[in-house]
């Protein structure tokens, strides 16, 4: 349903014209903002977002965490227009299926579980990720709830 593209100089103009609602702005950044992230603070990695055709419709990252080496998912951003279709369920799939079945040869880490934050008021994103098997853990990161799932 979904195809996850690394953001490059040939795409990131498509990923920076994602939007997401605008009741969401307290929750996610603008995906310039992740792309930023991903550029210049050596940690993350962005990707677009696309349907199968090729259209952009979203941005996610992902990053290994150096101190337990968990597969962290962040900034992602499905464009206001494209939401309600499953895509979001979609691109975490997309991530988890290719942290199976590609690492460590993309991050030299081994995949054993992944790991988010959520605001505590985002039930929709929070209703998705329980119903993907994450489970909260009791932990915060700067005022998010931590969810994990370990590799199956």
């Amino acid at each position: 349903m979904v195809v996850l593209s690394p953001a490059t100089a040939e795409n990131w103009r498509d990923i920076a014209r994602v939007r997401p609602l605008e009741s969401q702005s307290e929750w996610v950044a603008e995906p310039t903002y992740y792309l930023c992230l991903s550029a210049y603070d050596g940690l993350w990695r962005s990707c677009a977002v696309r349907t199968e055709d090729g259209t952009t419709v979203g941005h996610v990252m992902w990053a290994v965490d150096p101190d337990d080496d968990s597969h962290w998912i962040g900034g992602l951003v499905i464009d206001a227009e494209r939401q309600g279709e499953g895509l979001g369920r979609a691109t975490v799939e997309a991530l988890l299926t290719l942290w199976e079945r590609e690492e460590p040869s993309l991050s030299g880490t081994e995949y054993r579980e992944a790991a988010l934050s959520v605001s505590a008021g985002n039930e929709v994103a929070l209703g998705l990720y329980r119903s993907l098997g994450f489970i909260e853990t009791g932990e915060l990161s700067d005022d998010e709830i931590v969810l994990r799932r370990p590799r199956p």
